[in-house]
């Protein structure tokens, strides 16, 4: 309709009215810009606040998840200390026999850490990490997912050592079906190791484990392997720290 009034003045030399014409389409066409612009804009910023929360939620429960797996490894940490007493000292866990036994066994035990990403994933794919407007929280985030102690603590705590194929293989069989049924449980997502009553005598126990203490090779992969436990430990208290502050600045920055 507008560019035929346009049109028939200027088949008319209405000059000024042509102008009025051009003004008005050019204002509306402008208009029109800066409308779909600010839809485009207030969708863009409610995306990105959408990702703000998924990531601080998902770093959240990655905290959660952290402890529980530090708690595990922990356990785990302890048990190996327990059989170094007795490989390197000849000194019993609480003077049990067996209590020395299941510790070597649950020595071996592994949960590898995998730092969830899906959220960042995601962003990083579609190309829109630039809705997280922040700068330094983005940059931070990138680094959180890309690289530092997530990655190292992936190596570290994924590998499976030889120490646990070694103790398992030496362990005679029905001792471990006892373990599995009575000294382990799985609740969901966690690994529980638990202290249980023994399943042999005294006299029964110390025949494995004088097996053990004369393998030099188990004892050399059980201080190898506690070394990573140990390690593994520090880098999740670092991961643990780290999103834990950046779920406070992810909270700031929806909030503000």
């Amino acid at each position: 309709m507008a560019l035929r009034r346009l049109a028939a003045r200027i088949r008319q030399h209405d000059w000024l009215a042509v102008i009025i014409e051009l003004v008005v389409v050019v204002a509306g066409v402008f208009i029109a810009l800066q409308v779909s612009n600010w839809n485009d804009s207030r969708k863009e910023t409610a995306l990105g606040r959408q990702y703000l929360g998924r990531l601080r939620d998902e770093l959240a429960q990655d905290v959660q998840d952290l402890r529980s797996i530090s708690m595990f490894w922990t356990r785990v940490g302890e048990y190996g200390k327990g059989a170094l007493a007795y490989a390197e000292k000849g000194v019993l866990v609480d003077d049990s026999a067996w209590k020395t036994l299941l510790a070597y066994y649950q020595a071996s035990q592994v949960w590898p850490y995998r730092k969830p990403d899906v959220t960042f994933e995601e962003i990083r794919s579609s190309g829109d990490l630039r809705l997280i407007r922040n700068a330094e929280l983005r940059a931070r985030i990138s680094r959180h997912y890309s690289a530092g102690a997530g990655s190292q603590v992936s190596e570290v705590l994924a590998l499976i050592p030889r120490y646990r194929e070694n103790v398992r293989g030496m362990t005679p069989w029905k001792i471990q079906e006892y373990i599995w049924a009575n000294c382990y449980r799985a609740e969901t997502t966690l690994q529980v190791l638990v202290d249980c009553e023994a399943p042999v005598s005294e006299e029964e126990s110390r025949d494995v484990l004088e097996q053990y203490r004369q393998s030099r090779e188990l004892t050399e992969d059980l201080r190898f392997w506690m070394v990573n436990v140990s390690n593994g430990l520090v880098l999740m208290r670092d991961i643990e720290a780290e999103a834990l502050a950046i779920v406070g600045d992810l909270q700031r920055e929806i909030a503000h």
